[in-house]
């Protein structure tokens, strides 16, 4: 493993100089790695573990966005040769296999060697990951209005008027809605409206990611004794029991997803600043949502005697899948240092460190890559991911604590405020 000289609590004190030398280092590490996903034939492809390309999952939109996304992060962090993938992910955004020029949007996943994999469906999940990338590269500076423009226009077709949330998946030409709703695409939706709101100015945006936040965490989530429901009817009541014949499915899994839950209370920080700077006021509930769902994470999932986060539990609290993933635990980083800045409490920043502790030992390796899931115990596992696809949730995890934190971490680095 790819530690400091020890891996106790106390080696990653959120403030030290050493722990931010140490993740500088981290950074570039993890951005090392994920070079050789840059696809020659357009944009860029999951990885096995040893970092190696696997060309037969073909090109995946959310895969494309978040890669476009974090080479604009490298970019900003002055890592060579991550302007040239930006540009090549913009690229491949505008014009490559994922674009649908006749009928407008993105598919979903292309050139898999299963056909079955190949889905033209157009999912607002995956275009969330294009307005994530097309408004971190507009506000870094790259010539990406025209992108911009485009996935912001065909966002407007899931946008349900009466709701005030975001429908989850069309089929190819837009001729019929599947009835499913969901929160996840919803919420990737919050966090790059917030993006796109620094990118343009654009109040909407932060109208429409406060009209999702309302309903998903201050309507329902609440409501529910802060375990959010992932999966939605038509009308967006909940559907609890929504997936129990596939628990371990990538984007839709049965019961509560805990990771989510630490993913929202830090979108509502940055949520609640936006809304200051924009109304003058915020809606009050914001912070203490956060502190509810980070409080309910903790006490439903985290294992006191072998460290980590459970994947998922019901409605109870009782654990489901007890699958330690990384993006979990690197969003339980992001989530403490944030409201830690905004608190001031001291039990956060040793969230904070503990977290990055349980991480440091059994998630990264020695070259700096993180395994994506790992077993109870800490040992590597697979059942639901496959290979080191995802640079996104670990490679944020490491500016979290040295940026703003009621910023996006693209402003965050534009602006100079790099710690």
């Amino acid at each position: 493993m790819h530690l400091p000289e020890t891996t106790d609590a106390e080696d990653f004190a959120i403030d030290s100089d050493a722990h931010r030398r140490w993740l500088e280092a981290e950074a570039k590490l993890l951005l090392e790695f994920a070079e050789p996903a840059l696809d020659a034939r357009g944009g860029f492809v999951w990885l096995d573990d040893a970092g190696s390309p696997v060309p037969a999952e073909g090109s995946q939109l959310w895969l494309v966005g978040r890669y476009t996304y974090c080479a604009v992060l490298g970019h900003l962090l002055g890592v060579p040769g991550q302007a040239e993938r930006v540009e090549h992910g913009l690229a491949h955004l505008r014009e490559g296999a994922l674009r649908d020029r006749e009928n407008g949007g993105w598919f979903t996943t292309v050139g898999a060697a299963d056909p079955e994999t190949n889905s033209d469906a157009k999912e607002s999940y995956g275009h969330a990951f294009v307005l994530l990338a097309a408004a971190s590269a507009k506000l870094a500076g790259f010539d990406a209005d025209d992108l911009y423009a485009d996935v912001l226009r065909e966002l407007d077709r899931w946008w349900e008027v009466d709701a005030g949330m975001y429908a989850d998946t069309w089929n190819r030409d837009f001729t019929v809605l599947d009835p499913y709703r969901g929160a996840n695409p919803n919420m990737h939706l919050v966090e790059a409206s917030l993006l796109a709101f620094e990118a343009d100015g654009n109040i909407r945006h932060i109208e429409r990611a406060s009209s999702i936040a309302r309903r998903v965490i201050a309507d329902v989530t609440a409501q529910n004794d802060w375990r959010l429901p992932e999966h939605y009817l038509e009308d967006w009541t909940p559907d609890p029991e929504y997936g129990a014949d596939s628990p371990d499915s990538h984007f839709r899994p049965y019961g509560a997803t805990v990771g989510h839950w630490l993913e929202w209370a830090r979108l509502l920080i940055a949520l609640e600043a936006a809304q200051r700077e924009v109304f003058g006021v915020s809606d009050s509930w914001m912070i203490p949502a956060s502190q509810h769902l980070f409080a309910r994470a903790v006490q439903d999932a985290w294992d006191e005697e072998r460290g980590g986060f459970a994947f998922s539990t019901d409605w109870e609290g009782n654990v489901l899948n007890d699958h330690r993933f990384h993006w979990v635990i690197a969003e339980a980083i992001g989530t403490s240092a944030a409201l830690y800045r905004v608190t001031g409490n001291e039990a956060y920043a040793q969230w904070y460190a503990r977290s990055w502790a349980y991480a440091a030992e059994h998630h990264i390796e020695s070259d700096g890559s993180w395994i994506h899931e790992l077993d109870a115990d800490g040992e590597r596992a697979s059942g639901t991911w496959s290979g080191k696809p995802d640079l996104y949730h670990a490679l944020q995890a490491t500016l979290f604590a040295r940026l703003p934190v009621t910023q996006s971490v693209t402003h965050g680095l534009r602006s100079g405020a790099l710690a």
